[in-house]
């Protein structure tokens, strides 16, 4: 069985699912101010962005879920990304038959486009596949095929997801939950 969050839709196929936790380097009276590039946001979450002093605000959901609000205001950097890693046991079972679905459920006042970056490194090499995702859609997803990439499972050292939000500035984004599910393609 594939433990995924009420709601969401599970494709046929699918062998692994994780979800990331999204609060649990954030207590309960949010965080605001110069949050640094770098910040724990959750054991396999970390955000980044390209600003000194950037200043913005995070809180957790007011309905007591499992999500996050992003305020950013007059924020001064030209992006803000989230990484989610993968853990370990889903790294070593991704091959190249395999394909990953990134699924978001998000809510902002106008939605936008922004960039899911699949990064998966093995031995020296490090190999990324871009995708576009709707953000404020309610539940949207990227999905990656592994089939076209180099990767090599034997020398598979590890996996993460970036979701990258060019100017962020002025935005509110409520980020409700974040799945990552593997399953096999499809024969040819």
């Amino acid at each position: 069985m594939i433990d995924v969050p009420d709601g969401f839709h599970v494709p046929p196929k699918t062998q692994w699912a994780f979800t990331p936790s999204l609060q649990s380097g954030i207590t309960q009276h949010g965080i605001s101010g110069n949050i640094l590039t770098g910040t724990m946001l959750g054991t396999h979450v970390t955000l980044h962005h390209g600003g000194d002093g950037a200043q913005f605000a995070i809180e957790q959901t007011d309905d007591y879920g499992a999500g996050l609000v992003f305020d950013f205001g007059d924020f001064a950097s030209d992006f803000f990304s989230l990484a989610f890693e993968i853990p370990l046991e889903g790294v070593r079972d991704l091959g190249r038959q395999d394909l990953l679905r990134f699924i978001l459920r998000t809510q902002v006042t106008e939605p936008f486009e922004a960039y899911a970056r699949l990064n998966l490194c093995y031995g020296p090499n490090t190999e990324q596949i871009v995708r576009m995702i709707n953000i404020g859609a309610g539940e949207s997803f990227a999905e990656f095929d592994i089939f076209y990439t180099e990767y090599e499972q034997k020398r598979a050292a590890s996996a993460w997801i970036d979701l990258i939000i060019n100017d962020p500035s002025h935005k509110r984004i409520t980020l409700e939950e974040a799945i990552i599910l593997r399953r096999a393609r499809a024969s040819l």
